[in-house]
């Protein structure tokens, strides 16, 4: 009963607790929230562009069919490793778009259902990877940091790491 009730009460009182203690420390809310607003706004401006570029380049390369030629040179490879051609289009589009391979998981489950082998083994791989390149651009991009070259390689391992992770629980 209390544990169904933490979801309903957590975010008032998170709420309730930041006014007291602002309150006591004399922090004018209005003007930090102001603040805090505009800070907020600024950010979004400054990765706007790269979310953009990074939007436009997954939606091309959807819709221009060199997704189905990147699977079709990659089955044999991956039919080596025992690893299914309809898992193929997840492993790709995970690292480069998160709602991409989440449409591409729903295809799966629609198709083979949760509980098939590809199934679980898509449903590994997307609960413990992530979309590498947007996290990587919009992160970045807000601080302004522009040496994404070790970031990039180091999540790509864990993304490798992942996915031998999902073929070895399945």
């Amino acid at each position: 009963m209390i544990i169904e009730n933490i979801g309903t009460f957590s975010a008032p009182s998170l709420i309730v607790i930041i006014l007291i203690f602002a309150i006591k420390s004399k922090i004018n809310i209005f003007d930090s929230f102001i603040k805090g607003a505009k800070e907020g706004l600024e950010c979004m401006i400054s990765i706007l562009p790269a979310i953009i570029a990074l939007i436009t380049a997954v939606t091309m390369f959807k819709f221009s069919g060199a997704l189905e030629i990147i699977i079709k040179l990659l089955n044999p490879i991956f039919s080596l490793l025992k690893f299914p051609k309809e898992c193929i289009p997840l492993l790709i589009m995970k690292p480069i778009s998160g709602s991409g391979s989440n449409a591409i998981l729903n295809s799966i489950f629609e198709s083979y259902g949760p509980d098939s082998y590809v199934g679980k083994l898509s449903s590994i791989i997307s609960g413990s990877s992530e979309a590498i390149f947007y996290i990587v651009s919009t992160y970045c991009g807000a601080i302004k940091f522009k040496e994404t070259k070790n970031i990039i390689f180091f999540a790509l391992i864990s993304f490798i790491a992942s996915v031998l992770f999902a073929l070895f629980m399945c």
